[in-house]
């Protein structure tokens, strides 16, 4: 049994409005839950607009890392490859066999509902006021929380687990997930 590098046991604050899953058929055979949009034409209110222009996203991870349990380390944000002009990226990587990686993006000219699309389970949640949505990877070991900031700004948090020996439940994934974006979310909108 692999021994995880950060404690995912506690859940992240935020309230949770849990969607009712769909099993789908997956390609090779399996089964694959889907939880239903809830996305309706009228967005969610959130307390205030943000703009990620203000934020460095690997600033982000260094003050929030040690209290996710991971090395407070100089990162270098770089343009997220496949998004809008803008649109940055910061990860810091410990996928050296045992382990968490821990990524900030901000992806510009993207709402979260349009970044939602291409995940198959989505649950949204509210984070300091900011409508949110728990994206379940598709690599059995990662999750992201795309949070609504801004019209056409969204700020995805990604977390992603590496055990020695199999795959983690993707319940612990994302519970770590959401801990890292209550964290980033904290930061941010006391700035």
């Amino acid at each position: 049994m692999g021994i995880l590098a950060v404690v995912l046991a506690a859940s992240a604050c935020s309230s949770t409005e849990a969607g009712t899953p769909i099993a789908r058929p997956g390609n090779d055979g399996s089964t694959t839950t889907q939880t239903p949009s809830t996305t309706t034409s009228t967005k969610p209110a959130r307390p205030r607009t943000i703009d990620l222009k203000q934020f460095d996203p690997c600033k982000i991870i260094e003050k929030v890392a040690p209290e996710l349990g991971l090395p407070a380390e100089k990162l270098t944000a770089e343009p997220a490859q496949g998004f809008a002009p803008g649109s940055v990226r910061c990860a810091q990587i410990r996928n050296r066999g045992i382990g968490s990686d821990f990524g900030v993006l901000h992806a510009m000219s993207r709402s979260v509902q349009e970044h939602a699309t291409s995940y198959l389970v989505t649950t949204p949640i509210t984070l300091e006021g900011f409508p949110a949505l728990v994206m379940e990877g598709t690599y059995a070991n990662d999750c992201y929380v795309g949070v609504d900031v801004a019209d056409d700004q969204t700020l995805v948090i990604s977390w992603t687990i590496y055990l020695e020996n199999g795959k983690p439940a993707m319940n612990d994934v994302c519970a770590g997930t959401k801990k890292a974006a209550a964290a980033a979310m904290k930061l941010v909108v006391a700035a």
